[in-house]
């Protein structure tokens, strides 16, 4: 209800200083003159074909999936230390053949691989080194998307230049025309607009907002790693639950469960 409260309240936040910004647009200049199909061409088709180029397709399918899940998906740091625990308390009765029944239902392909090598892996130092390089590869992957948000912060302003030069040219060539010199001035001027604007109030903000997600994913996979070598080390459950607890921020850790076993059903649903 509290991490609720303040996404509320950061939202709300958000609709505000929105408002403002589009409040101070559209006073102090009409939004007929801010609409400039020659320039949002020239921005978005020069951003577009810098992506394309510069990186394969799946890439940036990747990003708007992270970019979405970042609004849409926050991550559930309970949920997989409710589970571990729940795991380690299962194992301590029936060994290590009743991981099985995990990793079958498990939907997760990151804690569904890391049950796999708790159940077929004997050496937790070899369980550690296979999930270390996984973290690794997957962290490589995730930041993928953190190099698309910055190209486009970075040409943005650059092709808002060239639409400004391009108009400009489009002004000088036909001096004799002020239909034509009016045309071109706007489409200079607002295509510098609409660069500055992608780049600082679109692709900069989104940027921090998919870095601080993938920083939560990390965690949450270093937390599952924990989780899963001190099963390995066949440590106590109330080990393994506060191992993984203390990952936490301070005032987002759990209290210690008080019964004697979680239902997994429940805890997947």
């Amino acid at each position: 209800m509290k991490l609720l409260n303040l996404n509320t309240k950061k939202n709300l936040i958000l609709i505000l200083l929105s408002a403002v910004v589009f409040h101070s647009l559209f006073t102090s200049v009409p939004p007929k003159a801010l609409l400039n199909i020659t320039a949002l061409e020239i921005i978005v088709g020069g951003i577009c074909l810098s992506i394309l180029i510069s990186f394969p397709f799946y890439t940036l399918m990747d990003t708007l999936k992270i970019i979405k899940n970042s609004i849409q998906s926050p991550i559930d740091y309970e949920k997989d230390i409710l589970k571990l625990y729940d795991l380690s308390i299962k194992v301590k009765k029936d060994g290590l053949l009743g991981v099985s029944a995990y990793s079958d239902v498990e939907e997760d392909i990151f804690l569904r691989d890391c049950l796999v090598l708790l159940r077929d892996y004997k050496n937790t130092s070899s369980i550690e080194n296979v999930i270390i390089k996984d973290i690794e590869s997957r962290k490589m992957n995730l930041y993928k998307p953190i190099s698309i948000l910055k190209m486009i912060s970075h040409v943005s302003p650059a092709f808002g230049l060239i639409g400004t030069l391009l108009g400009l040219i489009g002004l000088l060539s036909n001096m004799g025309e002020v239909h034509m010199i009016i045309t071109n001035m706007a489409s200079a001027l607002v295509s510098t607009l609409y660069g500055s604007l992608i780049a600082n109030f679109i692709a900069t903000p989104l940027m921090g907002r998919v870095k601080n997600y993938i920083d939560h994913i990390i965690l949450r996979y270093t937390i599952i790693k924990e989780g899963i070598l001190s099963i390995s080390d066949n440590n106590s459950p109330r080990d393994v639950f506060d191992k993984m607890n203390v990952m936490l921020k301070e005032d987002k850790r759990l209290d210690y469960p008080t019964r004697k076993g979680a239902n997994y059903e429940r805890l997947i649903s």
